[in-house]
């Protein structure tokens, strides 16, 4: 799955169902929910990051190193 790309849940479905069907593991950076795990965590990423950028804008702090 590509970055910025939304999350295609019946495809990542019907792979886990084949990928748990062929024996393949559940968990794990190879596992069948290591896709769904990789776009809810940069979701969350992306999230937090734009609320902290939207929220020092509105306080009148510039992002500035």
């Amino acid at each position: 799955m590509r970055t910025g790309e939304d999350f295609d849940f019946e495809s990542f479905k019907n792979e886990a169902m084949a990928g748990l069907s062929s024996g393949k593991k559940m968990t794990g950076s190879d596992g069948v929910l290591a896709p769904m795990m990789k776009h809810f965590l940069e979701s969350m990423m992306a999230g937090e990051l734009n609320h902290h950028l939207s929220e020092s804008k509105l306080n009148g702090f510039a992002n500035r190193k």
